[in-house]
């Protein structure tokens, strides 16, 4: 028996004399064409894309992804962040992460001045004033009242300020974090605490929407503990408390925003933010939330871990 034929994958024709290999069949010289112009590919190099052969240059133009900074083709190794935009390795060193949300800020995006390096995504929904911030702080306070968390009809205020203002705020002793504070005076007679009024929440301005909403329910979260008389519990339970809640909006809102900040939450490796954030959702979890919020507003304590 004689030896088998080759047959061309092009025309699907026998070849009776020279022929080529490639993409794991035999060709015509000429058959060999590149899906992207028609021409035929002469040498061996090329490219390949979801079976069919392209000339280089025709694969970069029409098909590689391009870098979503520098709009170059991406050919070799390149990175994709946590929102699918692909770029090219080395903007990692060249460019600074927007302190919102990871992305990187390339120069055309930054602010000059500016008092955090912000994409321009973050930067798109900011909440710079009162007329954006007023019905955001009205949705959360509504959505703590849906999670059991009054206020005894307290009148709450919300302050956007400056970052210096807000430094200022927390060197006063004032409990918050570095994008939110909870402004309070403590009155005390003899030593022993009498009372905590509550003056109001400070928001740094310029946050992403998203971001405003979760920092203000943290900062929620530390004022139902003062008007609940709850002062006793250690720092990573009161701050876990407050990140769980804020946690617990950002898992509501189904969003990919709300899904990168929870992650974040998950993966901080702060003592109090991050641990105690953890403590509190496994504490949480075997409890139930509910039973989380009645007993440390009954018993100003922890339910027994």
């Amino acid at each position: 028996m004689g030896a088998v034929q080759p047959v061309c994958k092009g025309c699907g024709q026998p070849i009776w004399s020279n022929y080529l290999r490639a993409l794991g069949a035999t060709w015509h010289p000429e058959h060999f064409i590149c899906a992207g112009c028609g021409q035929i590919i002469q040498g061996s190099t090329f490219q390949v894309h979801q079976g069919a052969p392209y000339h280089s240059e025709c694969y970069n133009r029409q098909i590689a992804p391009r870098c979503v900074y520098c709009h170059r083709p991406l050919v070799g190794e390149f990175l994709v962040d946590y929102w699918g935009q692909k770029f090219c390795r080395e903007h990692e060193q060249q460019f600074p992460h927007c302190a919102y949300c990871g992305r990187l800020v390339p120069p055309q995006q930054q602010e000059p001045g500016a008092e955090a390096i912000r994409c321009s995504v973050c930067r798109s929904s900011a909440i710079e004033g009162s007329t954006e911030a007023k019905p955001l702080f009205s949705r959360v306070i509504r959505w703590m009242n849906s999670q059991g968390l009054m206020y005894n009809n307290l009148r709450l205020s919300l302050d956007l300020c400056g970052r210096a203002h807000l430094n200022d705020l927390l060197r006063e002793g004032n409990i918050g974090h570095s994008l939110g504070a909870t402004t309070s005076a403590m009155y005390t007679q003899n030593g022993r605490l009498i009372r905590t009024e509550i003056n109001g929440i400070a928001v740094l301005q310029g946050l992403p929407a998203i971001l405003f909403q979760g920092v203000t329910i943290h900062e929620l979260g530390h004022v139902w503990l003062i008007v609940n008389g709850i002062h006793q519990l250690p720092s990573w339970a009161e701050e876990g408390f407050c990140e769980l809640l804020s946690y617990r909006y950002y898992q509501e809102t189904n969003t990919h925003e709300g899904r990168y900040h929870s992650l974040s939450k998950e993966r901080n490796t702060d003592p109090i933010y991050g641990d105690g954030f953890r403590r509190m959702r496994a504490l949480a979890d075997r409890v139930g939330f509910p039973t989380l919020i009645e007993t440390l507003r009954t018993t100003k304590r922890l339910p027994a871990f």
